[in-house]
């Protein structure tokens, strides 16, 4: 009897062993349906394919982004202009000697705009770039100059022109600023301001 339970036993222990490790090889297999897909950044565009049809791009999520793809290349386009005129805009009229919690604020602003940024794939880039590029807050020039890199940045990668920095401050100033390219009196919320400086790479 002592016997007959130890082969049960063991026999228990084989079943299991073999169940455990037909799982482990059926979860690692590369054929399953919710494979994650692979991402391919070449000539400015960033790809999402899907491995269990490498044909095709994946409209629906991007690995490492909250937002999904967005394939549209004219809706891309047209929230990309309406995304950078804000972007600028709102650096052209941040503060000219900002206190400590509006550096934070501004920080953490233009981290979150990455990372919700409305296209997957954009939003993707937009996070990486910030890695290397970190915001630049101690004055409305610098978050200026430094917002108009980063979109430099982007028209390298996407082979488009490079935007002459020098010109920021006066194109998004959106009517807030003298001829001088400093923000008029009656519209500054503290009372100094810097002279426009001139050309900047970042």
């Amino acid at each position: 009897m002592k016997t007959a339970g130890y082969h049960r036993s063991h026999l228990l222990r084989i079943v299991a062993a073999v169940v455990l490790v037909g799982l482990w090889w059926f979860f690692s297999s590369s054929e399953l349906s919710y494979t994650k897909p692979e991402i391919d950044y070449k000539g400015g565009e960033l790809k999402v394919q899907n491995q269990d049809n490498p044909k095709s791009t994946d409209t629906a999520s991007v690995p490492g982004s909250i937002m999904p793809s967005m394939p549209d290349q004219e809706a891309k386009k047209q929230l990309g202009r309406a995304s950078w005129k804000y972007f600028h805009t709102l650096l052209a009229r941040y503060p000219d000697v900002p206190t400590e919690e509006q550096r934070n604020k501004l920080n953490t602003f233009i981290h979150l705009y990455a990372e919700l940024y409305p296209c997957g794939e954009c939003s993707y880039h937009f996070v990486k770039m910030l890695e290397t590029n970190p915001p630049q807050t101690s004055s409305r020039v610098a978050a200026a100059m430094w917002g108009c890199h980063i979109h430099n940045v982007v028209n390298e990668k996407l082979k488009k022109p490079a935007y002459d920095c020098s010109k920021v401050l006066d194109d998004y100033d959106c009517g807030c600023g003298d001829t001088e390219g400093k923000i008029r009196d009656d519209l500054k919320l503290n009372k100094f301001t810097v002279q426009k400086e001139g050309q900047q790479g970042g």
